[in-house]
């Protein structure tokens, strides 16, 4: 398992995030913002947008508290402060890459660093993953239930969508806790491949294949003690500390809406927001930037008042995605600092 951070990949994603969104900024500005977007911004409660900060800490703490927990149940304790580096220094990796693909890894390397094998880090990493996703599909049932009828064929396939990525994440886990063995004889036969033999040599992929195959093993046996009935506790408190981290990011629009005096339909609202979280992830461009605010404007539509959509849009986006890519990239820089130099690539 790669042990590095790649600055390179990092300043890559980074500056496409910030191009896309300058860009979407610019298009909001020019389409959304008249004289009523002013005097709307000239009137609003900053005491609401104070409870909008507020509620993005929370989140980070109980984003948070699941790796303090996980990681007490692999009998690899970290504390508050790491577990916070952990969620945070992930995150901003996440928010940068296509389809979320730095996250695990990224969390993956920064636990490693607090002490972790690579395959407790995975574990943890892993176990977190797919305990969230379950509370996506619970979210998705209740809402299947409460709006079945109203429901459109689209927004149905993205519920079934939802349920069917649970299900697979939850196989994929399944089957390293039940099949080490094929997971490492799929390693053998790709390290056995004739291209792979003729550009690494056999003695380098020999050792590839045994520390591989020794992560499995860590992976498979702590995925097995994760999943325990003794851990059942530690299971449950991911999960209520899952529900309390995304109510906290749920509550975001509202409140912003709540500073501008709006009063909406918030059961819509939440619905449109959860259904826009769930596909977010699945992004070709790094954290959705310019996707995802143009979707937010689409799906405000009928709720809010055009004048100040765009406004509303580029407030939500500032606090649920830049604030936590700011702070992550804090965490970040501070950790590059303190990383072996064979940790980073450049």
């Amino acid at each position: 398992m790669q042990n590095k951070i790649d600055l390179d990949r990092a300043r890559k994603g980074l500056l496409v995030v910030v191009l896309l969104g300058v860009l979407a900024v610019a298009v909001i500005i020019t389409l959304t913002f008249s004289k009523q977007t002013l005097r709307a911004l000239a009137k609003i409660d900053l005491t609401f947008l104070f409870l909008v900060f507020l509620a993005m800490s929370l989140s980070w703490l109980f984003s948070a508290l699941p790796f303090y927990a996980l990681t007490r149940a692999v009998n690899r304790p970290i504390s508050l402060v790491s577990s916070f580096r952990a969620y945070l220094g992930g995150s901003f990796f996440g928010l940068i890459t296509p389809f979320g693909s730095g996250l695990i890894p990224a969390q993956v390397v920064i636990l490693t660093g607090d002490g972790l094998s690579p395959g407790q880090a995975a574990a943890v990493t892993g176990s977190r993953a797919t305990i969230s996703s379950w509370l996506f599909v619970v979210l998705g049932a209740m809402i299947f239930i409460a709006f079945g009828s109203s429901l459109s064929g689209s927004a149905k396939a993205g519920l079934f969508g939802i349920a069917a990525a649970a299900a697979i994440w939850s196989i994929i886990i399944l089957f390293f806790i039940k099949r080490p063995e094929n997971a490492k004889n799929i390693v053998t036969k790709v390290l056995s491949n004739r291209t792979a033999v003729r550009l690494l040599g056999q003695d380098r992929l020999g050792r590839a294949k045994t520390r591989v195959h020794s992560e499995i093993e860590y992976l498979s046996s702590n995925l097995k003690d994760l999943f325990s009935y003794a851990n059942i506790p530690a299971i449950l408190i991911v999960f209520l500390s899952e529900i309390v981290a995304w109510s906290a990011v749920f509550s975001v629009l509202p409140l912003i809406l709540f500073g501008f005096g709006v009063r909406s339909n918030f059961a819509q609202l939440v619905f449109r927001l959860f259904l826009l979280f769930s596909v977010a992830p699945a992004s070709p461009v790094p954290g959705g930037s310019g996707l995802v605010e143009g979707a937010l404007i689409t799906l405000l539509s009928g709720l809010v008042p055009n004048a100040i959509k765009g406004v509303i849009v580029l407030l939500w986006r500032l606090f649920t995605y830049y604030l936590t890519l700011l702070t992550g990239g804090l965490v970040v820089l501070r950790l590059i600092t303190k990383l072996p130099h064979d940790n980073q690539t450049r």
